[in-house]
């Protein structure tokens, strides 16, 4: 019985690793990504709100952003809303080398009441600086642009807050450092450019 039961466990073993392997070579991690996106909008539609996004990509600077993505897991947002990232990567395939990026969360009312301390009030440290905040104009709205800095940098994050009435969008770009040190995120750099590329945010799936 015990032969049998270590037989079975191996077969397992053994198709586990060929689905696997299958997954690997013949999935586009993009695309299934991109999968875990329209979960989720439909997800929130579903609770009768709206999704807003840039569309499958868009172009800051001299650089090509691809998206969204969502993670299968750990993308949640507590509440109700939506999580997505776009994506440059520098010389390389997805997945490989550096990147920059720029995420957007969505937020339901309830998910906003829950984020908003946290979003509109970051806890920094003594030696941090200050939280600076700027008011600009995206899509015809009044909205708030946050810079949260650290003991490192004056400038560690951005965060770009909308209220859309019905949802909250928030952009949200990070600080990221290249091997010589300068700044690879072209957003941190410019901010001008974090509020101009939000000019395009849309209804799903305009």
């Amino acid at each position: 019985m015990l032969k049998l039961a270590a037989s079975v466990i191996a077969l397992v073993a053994v198709v586990a690793a060929v689905v696997w392997i299958t997954r690997a070579q013949g999935d586009d991690p993009e695309e299934e990504f991109y999968g875990y996106f329209l979960r989720d909008a439909k997800a929130m539609q579903d609770m009768g709100l709206p999704v807003y996004w840039l569309g499958r990509g868009f172009t800051a600077g001299a650089l090509e952003f691809e998206g969204p993505y969502t993670p299968e897991f750990g993308g949640e947002v507590e509440g109700g809303g939506i999580f997505m990232g776009y994506s440059h990567w520098f010389g390389g395939t997805p997945g490989q080398g550096t990147n920059t990026g720029l995420e957007i969360t969505v937020y339901s009312p309830d998910a906003w009441e829950l984020a908003k301390d946290r979003i509109l009030n970051p806890r920094l440290l003594s030696n941090e600086g200050e939280t600076t905040r700027q008011r600009v104009d995206v899509m015809g709205r009044e909205a708030q642009l946050i810079s949260v800095p650290s003991s490192r940098r004056l400038v560690n994050s951005l965060n770009l807050v909308i209220d859309l009435d019905t949802v909250v969008v928030v952009a949200e770009v990070h600080s990221v450092r290249s091997a010589d040190g300068t700044e690879s995120n072209i957003f941190i750099s410019n901010p001008d450019l974090l509020v101009q590329v939000m000019q395009g945010l849309r209804p799903y799936p305009e």
